[in-house]
């Protein structure tokens, strides 16, 4: 089982990744989006913020190792400065023999006049001597500039361990040559070290940010380009297309899919409002077709054959009650184009229960007038948020149905509390019912199934009642209700959010 799931999601990602290549917008376009733009931005601020910290980090470790080396090195140096004048080379010289057996720290070098080393711990001056200027003989020694640099060198015969240093030559007019260095120390190495990846892997977090933010981009530009192409589809009047969604984890998804999400399900609301929009002028002509033509025969009829003051009363009160029956049909178009647009209602918390009770009890009358029987099973306390006008019509509209379809036999209203803060509200008869494959047109404005012809209505109940629950997050469902001399009845049910 896991092996063909697993198929299944590397089938998927392969897809992803084979249309992920095939789109290949130009890099110009790619430049211009947001998330190249943030990608860089973040770049931007980790290269300054590694910047400060190499800044930090030189100051904090080599550049003070190097001021104390620096001038330590120029202070012994201006010690040896006075043997070297006071005693000449060779007090000179046997001062460094001695300081050179015993300080670890220092390093030393005496050159002759002719460049070899007499004396020191280092075998030559880190220096090119050539491009050095020779002081003259007449010169004061303690007068002469002295030069300072860094180094790097390899202590005894350690080759392995590179040591970093700073010293400072002096020349003296007698030809000979005195270098002083100060070892930096094993925390020099290791800081230049540190300065050294922190600059490097800055530069290949650059690189990686360069690379990263094209890729986002490139894929955020796939999935924009997807939205826009969907979007002028619509508007080139393609009402059936949906933007592709790709979302691989259950639960998963980026803003992307939830925009396409929302998009998709803004397009289906759309669709079903044009389609309506498309049918309802026709709708409305077939369904007031009949009360106005009868309207007309009365007037007619009223015009040409009343004879008396009576007859002409009667056709005028037949003609106000077709009058009415279209009104009441207008007003319940009216009512569901403003459900439809997302004009819900006045939500405020009220008591269900209470509500229900009171219908039932205005039904009640012309139930059992019917002969029917009525029974009711209305769980207490069921407290709601939702349009209390709006909800009684949507039950009103059922419970008339019931009354009308169901020649002999039970109605039945009952409400309790679901599951996940759902309210379910179901009105079953015992009617002949509605066939499973007619019950998604039955909910279809003014339409009427067969068995409706010869009845009167206007075929908007039931999707008026669908869209009063569409309007509290809720659906209305049809199912089989209580059976009864052949018919398998018909259940409605309301499942409604509480809103609380």
């Amino acid at each position: 089982m896991w092996v063909v799931n697993f198929r299944a999601k590397f089938e998927k990602l392969k897809s992803w990744v084979m249309d992920s290549w095939k789109f290949r917008p130009s890099l110009t376009s790619l430049l211009q989006t947001t998330s190249f733009k943030v990608a860089m931005t973040f770049a931007g601020l980790f290269s300054g913020f590694a910047l400060l910290l190499l800044l930090f980090i030189y100051a904090s470790t080599v550049w003070i190792l190097s001021y104390d080396a620096d001038r330590g090195a120029r202070r012994e140096l201006s010690e040896l400065t006075d043997i070297w004048f006071n005693g000449g080379v060779n007090n000179l010289n046997r001062t460094i023999i001695q300081r050179a057996a015993t300080n670890s720290d220092s390093l030393y070098v005496l050159i002759t006049p002719q460049g070899t080393v007499l004396s020191g711990n280092i075998d030559a001056v880190p220096m090119d001597l050539s491009k050095i200027d020779r002081p003259e003989t007449s010169d004061d020694l303690r007068s002469v500039p002295i030069i300072g640099r860094g180094f790097t060198y390899f202590r005894g015969d350690d080759v392995r361990r590179q040591r970093g240093a700073r010293g400072v030559f002096l020349a003296g007019p007698d030809g000979y040559g005195l270098f002083v260095a100060k070892d930096l120390g094993p925390g020099f190495v290791l800081a230049e070290r540190i300065v050294s990846v922190v600059w490097f892997g800055s530069l290949a977090v650059l690189a990686f940010s360069v690379i990263g933010g094209y890729w986002v981009a490139r894929g955020a530009s796939r999935r924009v380009d997807e939205l826009s192409r969907t979007t002028e589809a619509v508007m080139a009047g393609n009402l059936a297309i949906r933007a592709p969604t790709r979302t691989y984890k259950s639960g998963g998804g980026d803003e992307f899919d939830r925009l396409t999400q929302d998009l998709n399900s803004m397009l289906d609301r759309t669709e079903k409002l044009v389609q309506s929009s498309r049918t309802i002028g026709d709708s409305i002509a077939h369904d007031l077709r009949s009360p106005l033509t009868r309207l007309r025969s009365n007037l007619e009829n009223a015009s040409l054959h009343a004879k008396t003051e009576e007859d002409l009363q009667l056709s005028i009160e037949n003609a106000i009650a077709e009058l009415d029956a279209i009104v009441v049909t207008f007003n319940a178009v009216l009512r569901l184009a403003r459900l439809e647009a997302g004009e819900g209602g006045n939500f405020k918390i009220f008591d269900l229960s209470e509500t229900l009770l009171e219908l039932a009890e205005l039904y009640e009358p012309s139930v059992t007038e019917k002969g029917l029987e009525f029974a009711s099973n209305i769980a207490p306390n069921l407290m709601m948020k939702a349009d209390k006008s709006l909800l009684f019509q949507a039950i009103a509209n059922i419970m008339d149905n019931a009354i009308k379809y169901t020649p002999t036999g039970k109605i039945e209203v009952s409400a309790k509390l679901a599951a996940a803060n759902k309210i379910e509200i179901s009105v079953q008869d015992s009617g002949p019912g509605i066939a499973a494959n007619d019950r998604d047109n039955a909910k279809k404005r003014f339409v009427r199934l067969d068995g409706a012809r010869s009845t009167p209505g206007n075929g908007i109940g039931l999707s008026l009642a669908q869209a009063i629950a569409e309007a509290h997050s809720g659906k209305l469902e049809l199912s089989d209700g209580m059976a009864n001399n052949g018919g398998v009845g018909l259940k409605v049910t309301l499942v409604l959010n509480s809103g609380l």
